[in-house]
Formats: C-alpha cells, structure tokens, sequence
C-alpha cells in the first residue's frame, strides 16, 4: 500500500506525451531527444493547485520541476531498469490490476450487487461438515466424497445430533472442537459457492452436499437474524504489563472510580489511556460492526443500550478497557451501500460471472475459428500425451491441443467452453493498450512510476538507510539542526478538587512519596488524586499552560473549575545535543533530501538540456 501511494505522487510528473501532433512545438531537448510542449502542459495543468509551494506554481519554476523529473525517467531507462527481472514481474501485475476497470458488465454486476446487500441485511448461524475433494479428483473419488455426506445427511435427518456426526464425518480440522459451528455470517464471509447454498437453505433444514474449491459440503442452517448494523465507542485502555499482572486491572479501576466521581470520559482518556492513537480524540475509535472487532469488546460495545452509556471495566486479550456508547448505526440503505459492495464483487469470487458476461460481447467482436473436428479427436483420445495441433484462433492469436490440456489440468471443472472465454478474455486484455487510449494513458503513468519508483529507491531511499558511514558524517555536519528543547522531569498530580489538591501539594512539598500520597489521599475506591511521570520538552500537551519550569512543587494550577494540577519538578534539562540514535528516523529524511538534491545536480552535468527560449516565452506570454 505505502509503494503504491508513493508511485501516485511520483506520477503527479508523468502522462501520455501527445508529441506526435504535427504541430506540436518542441519546448526543450535532453540529449537531443525532444519534449514537446503538450507533455509538458498536461503535466502542469494537472498538478498545478497540487504544488504545496505557491512560488512553484509559477511556470518557469513548474517547468524545473518538469526538467528534474524527465531527468530521473532518462537515467532510468538508460540503467536498463526497465529489464529487470522484478520490474518486469510487478509491471505486468500492476496492468493487471489496472486492466480491471475494463473488465466490468454492469447489468451482471448490477443483479449481484443487491443480492449481496439483501443478503448482509440478514445473518445467518450455520453449522457444516466437510469431506475434502482435491481440484483433480478423479470421478470415483469424486463419488465417494458425495455419498459419505448422503450417508452423514440422512443419519442427521433420522435424529442424529449434528454436531456429533460433524465430528465423526467432518474433514474441517475445527469440527473436533465446535462440532462444524461457523457462528453468524453474511454477503462476503464465505466463499460464493458456500454462501450461495447457505442462504437457499432454510432455517431447521439441512442442505444436499454441494462442492466449493475446498471439496464437499453439507449446511445446516440454526438461526437466522437482522444485522445489527455498526456502532461507534470510545475507550480507555490499560495495558497489561508482564512484570506487573495486576498493574492494568489495579489502573482501570482508579480511572473507572474517577469517572464515577464525576470526571469526564474525554479527559480521562486523552490523560491515561494507553491506546495512543485514539486518547487524543477522547478515546472515539471508528465505527464498527459486531464481527468485525474482538470478543469481549465488540459483545459489551452492541449491548450498551443509549448514547453516552458507559459499561464497567472489562478484559481482552490486550489489556483493561471501559467503552461508552457514542453512536449506534442501524445497517445503511442499499443506495449507501453500492459503491462499496460493488468493488468487493469485482474483486471477488462473483467476478468470475462477470467474466463470462464480457466473453460473451467480446465473441462478436472477434473473428473466432474452432477446429471441431481436432476437439472431438482430443475428447474422444485416451493417451495422456497428445499431437499438439491447432484447435481454437482469436483473431491472429492461435491455440493448440497443448494449450487446451494444459488449461485442463489448471482447472480441473472447466469445460471447452471456458476454455474459448478465458482465451478471448486474454486477447482483450494483451490487445486493451492499443483499442483503448485512456487505458494506454494510465498504463503509461504507471509504468513510467514503478521505474522512477525503483530509481529513487536505489540511488536515495536505501542508500540513505544503509550508509551508515554517510549518515552519520551527515548528522555530524548537521548537529545544530538536532538539538533537544529545554525539559522537566516531572511528576504530575491530577485533581477534581481544590481541598484535595491543596492536600496533595503539601504532602508533595514535605516529600511524600507518590505510594504514601495515594493512600492518604484518596478515599478506598474513591479515586481523588491520579499522578502521571516522565520527561516532556516545555509546551508538551502533558504539562498545563500555566506550568512554569522551576525546581521543586508547584502551587496548585487551576486548569479549569474541574481539573488542579500540581507539578513536581524533580529536574531541569537544559537545551541539549541530540544522539542520532534517537533521531535516526529524522536525519535519515533530511538526508534522502540531500542525496537527491545532489543527484540532481550530477545529472544536470551530465545531461545536456536545451529549453527553447522562444517557445516558453510563448508560454510565459499566454499562462501569465
């Protein structure tokens, strides 16, 4: 994900030169080799309010940018890189996926898309049994897995309990233990072949085997439900620590007792919880739905009944959490919906209807000339090895016999039929770059991406993680650019009262420790005083506005008419250099911009560019 946003930006440099037009001016040479002027106005007219700078929108400033770029792109072809084994393997997967788009039927999908919305709308709870077919089983083995479930089937059928045969019959290594459970389910949890038979399978009643890739199937359907749609929480998580096992449940539990008292959940998480991320928005985490996020959590999120109820504390596997209820989110319409459910059906199991929805246009579309008399040879021949001769032609493209059988062993359920779709979806898909022209434009700006992509990467990106020796001759030139502010290592009291935080900062002023302070303080459950401990640079959001940094304990701050703080300050760090080890992540960035500010200027020296003055005169006159 993070290699393809990056090819996105670089791409923001890159499109299909029009340079073929006659009259299309040349605005400048590299090496002799022109660049006309529409690449270069597509290029700023399509990324112009992108640039962060304002001065870069200028054109003669966009126009070194263009120069750098093309620069980049020249080395990179003139490396060959566009040879390389790992290029070429995710070139061609990238045009795969870029060649999707054009590989859609509307109507086909249009029909599977409510399906699908109808079926999330309802859950189901099913149980199953499973005997393992293999892709090529022979017909006899094929048999024999389908009457092994007759035989489970009709035991159930006549009272046997379901899950006790499940475990006897069934091959899904989970049977031993649920007895073939699959607890609820809908649109997208199974494979289509299995959801299919599922939803036509009434509750109570069991379903005739049917096959999916993983072998034989029997369903049972127990129950089936309305969705219950999404909901949105906050929380406060402590973490489970491993030298402390009792630290996390002890901590939630001081937390939960000052929310009790009155605190705010919003203050409460962004000052303690350990979900970082989140405890700066209060704790909020995106929505969720019920299967989508782990038990307990997502059990005690849906049973919260009104907005802003908050449940008592509670363990999951990753620590100590409480969770108040910020929003419910009854299942969206089916308008909302189809954006989203189309893309997963083209990038699922149902596509391949769609695919055979498209062959079967694109077969008018071609001339397609099928041997008949070599395919009945071949479906009539017993030998394993057959003559290879020519048995299908799309177009110029031809198949053999050779194809065929290799194509049959690959997929073992195919037909001859199948086999004609798959090809004629091929020659599409080889031949889409020249019979489409927006598909060339965007195959162009990735193929010209992924190679500057690899570039960078090789003369910047790793160059600047591996050069240790660079690195750090960098740092040391660049010491005064990596210094720490001015920090206090503290210790911070909370408090929702004034008599108490007044308790609070005498104790600390007679040098009580944290332990003899909470004790004292505080009231059993009652939770009057939470203390927070750590380094933090002046103006960290941890410290309050009115801190000021001076040795000892502070007067009592009043943040607001809930919230005193008393800061103790155990010591002053002065302004001070930095390690790189605790920067590495940073100085390896300014270092990346340093590398390739160099490389530019090399490959300025070593190529020769020629801008041709009157033409971007021209330009400057008309886009001024």
């Amino acid at each position: 994900m993070i290699k393809k946003i990056i090819i996105a930006l670089v791409v923001c440099f890159i499109l299909p030169t029009s340079a073929q037009k006659t009259k299309d001016r040349v605005l400048l040479t590299i090496d002799n080799e022109n660049v006309h002027v529409s690449e270069f106005l597509q290029v700023y007219n399509k990324n112009k309010d992108v640039v962060a700078e304002e001065n870069k929108k200028n054109l003669d400033e966009y126009l070194e940018l263009f120069i750098n770029y093309k620069l980049k792109l020249k080395e990179a072809y003139d490396l060959k890189l566009d040879t390389v084994s790992s290029y070429v393997k995710e070139y061609a997967k990238y045009k795969e996926q870029l060649t999707e788009p054009f590989m859609k039927d509307r109507s086909v999908t249009d029909e599977l898309v409510r399906e699908a919305y109808d079926r999330k709308v309802e859950e189901i709870n099913a149980s199953h049994i499973l005997v393992n077919v293999r892709p090529r089983a022979l017909p006899a083995d094929t048999l024999k897995a389908y009457n092994k479930l007759i035989e489970a089937r009709n035991k159930i059928i006549k009272g046997a309990d379901f899950a006790t045969i499940a475990k006897e019959y069934s091959q899904d290594p989970s049977a031993k233990k649920n007895g073939g459970d699959l607890g609820y389910f809908n649109a997208f949890s199974m494979v289509y072949s299995f959801e299919n038979a599922a939803y036509a399978t009434k509750k109570g009643e069991i379903s005739m085997p049917f096959r999916t890739r993983f072998g034989y199937h029997i369903v049972k359907i127990n129950d089936k439900r309305r969705s219950n749609g999404e909901v949105k929480v906050a929380h406060i998580m402590v973490k489970n620590k491993k030298e402390e096992p009792g630290y996390s449940k002890k901590q939630i539990n001081e937390i939960y007792q000052k929310f009790k008292q009155g605190e705010t959940f919003d203050f409460l998480a962004k000052k303690y919880s350990d979900d970082k991320q989140n405890a700066r928005k209060g704790g909020v985490l995106s929505k969720f739905s019920q299967n989508k996020m782990i038990q307990p959590f997502a059990d005690i999120s849906f049973a919260l009944k009104n907005e802003g109820d908050v449940s008592e504390p509670f363990a999951t596997k990753f620590g100590w959490h409480f969770v108040k209820l910020i929003k419910k989110f009854p299942l969206e319409s089916f308008e909302d919906q189809k954006e989203a459910l189309t893309k997963k059906i083209e990038k699922g199991d149902r596509s391949i209807l769609v695919g055979k929805s498209i062959a079967n246009r694109l077969k008018n579309n071609y001339k397609i000339a099928i041997d008949k008399d070599v395919l009945n040879e071949l479906m009539n021949s017993k030998e394993k090895e057959v003559i290879s001769k020519k048995i299908l032609s799309v177009e110029e493209k031809e198949y053999t016999t050779t194809d065929l059988q290799a194509y049959f062993k690959k997929n073992i359920n195919d037909t001859y039929k199948d086999f004609v779709d798959a090809k004629v979806i091929d020659y599409y898909k080889d031949h889409l770059e020249f019979e489409n022209k927006e598909f060339a434009a965007t195959l162009k700006e990735y193929r010209d991406g992924l190679l500057l992509f690899d570039l960078l990467q090789k003369n910047i990106w790793t160059k600047a993680e591996k050069d240790t020796v660079g690195l750090q001759n960098f740092f040391d030139q660049n010491k005064s650019d990596y210094k720490w502010k001015e920090r206090v290592d503290v210790d911070i009291a909370s408090c929702t009262k004034l008599e108490k935080a007044t308790e609070v900062q005498k104790l600390l002023t007679e040098g009580k420790s944290l332990d003899e302070i909470k004790k004292q303080v505080n009231d059993g459950a009652t939770i009057h005083v939470l203390f927070n401990s750590g380094i933090y640079e002046i103006g960290s959001r941890k410290l309050p506005k009115e801190f000021v940094a001076k040795k000892g304990v502070s007067k009592v701050i009043v943040e607001d008419e809930k919230h005193f703080s008393i800061i103790k300050v155990k010591d002053i760090l002065p302004i001070s250099q930095k390690e790189l080890k605790d920067i590495k992540g940073k100085v390896i960035s300014d270092y990346q911009e340093e590398l390739e500010k160099n490389w530019i200027k090399d490959l300025r020296k070593r190529y020769t560019v020629k801008v041709n003055s009157k033409t971007l005169k021209k330009l400057n006159k008309k886009y001024k």
